[in-house]
């Protein structure tokens, strides 16, 4: 498990690298093309969390109203 770990440290550490190069090499629209396309890629997971997490935040939402409202 450690050795994953160490691994997973490596690679992400070298693609960091990779596209610092990538970034300082190439012209600046395409630079913010690829930001703006993984800020988009981005979104999915997280709405697809955020639907699937809704109830609970409904929930959780209702009784912090509760709870203020109460202190008022």
């Amino acid at each position: 498990m450690e050795y994953l770990n160490i691994l997973i440290q490596e690679i992400y550490k070298i693609l960091f690298l990779l596209f610092i190069v990538i970034g300082a090499a190439g012209d600046m629209s395409s630079v913010w093309a690829f930001s703006d396309a993984m800020i988009l890629a981005l979104v999915f997971p997280n709405m697809i969390g955020l639907f699937i997490l809704f109830p609970k935040v409904k929930e959780e939402l209702s009784r912090y109203l509760v709870a203020i409202n109460n202190k008022k």
